[in-house]
């Protein structure tokens, strides 16, 4: 009766100790993510969220996943029906921009390298200001693009095909694309200006791209 009795007392403890320790090494509730662009971080294989984008303080973010990066697609695919088969690039620059435009590196994020999301493609968030104006450019693997409510209605631009909509002094452009996301967000530009910009959208190399919003 006794050993019985110490065996149950030293179980309870034994108990009680692994209770105690894991309590002990619990993580610690994750802090808010900062308002900027957030760096890529590497996901479990079996848990790849795509890369998202949420308002926060009137700027994109974009918390993108990673897999191994697979070869471009092929160039020179017409579009059809506004909507191409594939880009020839998911990254695309504008070579119009409304004069002294600037990148904003605390707000822009472009893919690594070998970074891709869940489609298989790379992704970017360009946000350039001039003062109060603002234009955001992004495109590639992204779940979402910048939330905007308003008036809708469809556009072309250049050899695209998308959907404008217009909210006071912000409008966005949603372009239609086959695979990814392609978006134009603007504060305080006018629609023409806009539109021209959206027409002078053209590939550029993703390393060029990382050097345009590179800290100086």
């Amino acid at each position: 009766m006794r050993f019985t009795t110490l065996r149950i007392i030293t179980a309870a403890v034994a108990l009680l100790l692994i209770a105690g320790c894991a309590s002990q090494g619990a993580p610690a509730s994750p802090a808010a993510p900062s308002p900027t662009i957030a760096a890529a971080q590497v996901q479990p294989a079996l848990a790849r969220p795509t890369p998202t984008i949420a308002a926060i303080g009137g700027h994109p973010t974009a918390t993108p996943a990673l897999q191994v990066a697979p070869a471009p697609p092929a160039a020179g695919i017409p579009t059809q029906g506004g909507v191409p088969a594939a880009e020839p690039s998911i990254y695309l620059w504008p070579t119009y921009l409304p004069p002294n435009m600037r990148p904003s590196p605390t707000e822009s994020r472009v893919a690594g390298e070998g970074q891709v999301g869940d489609a298989g493609l790379g992704f970017y968030i360009v946000t350039l200001n001039n003062g109060p104006q603002k234009l955001s450019i992004g495109g590639g693997d992204l779940s979402d693009v910048l939330p905007l409510s308003g008036d809708q209605r469809s556009i072309t631009a250049g050899t695209r095909a998308g959907t404008l909509i217009t909210s006071g002094d912000r409008r966005e452009i949603v372009f239609n694309m086959a695979r990814g996301k392609l978006f134009l967000y603007s504060a305080g530009l006018d629609e023409q200006e806009l539109l021209k910009i959206a027409e002078s959208l053209q590939p550029i190399d993703v390393k060029n791209l990382r050097d345009l919003v590179s800290t100086p």
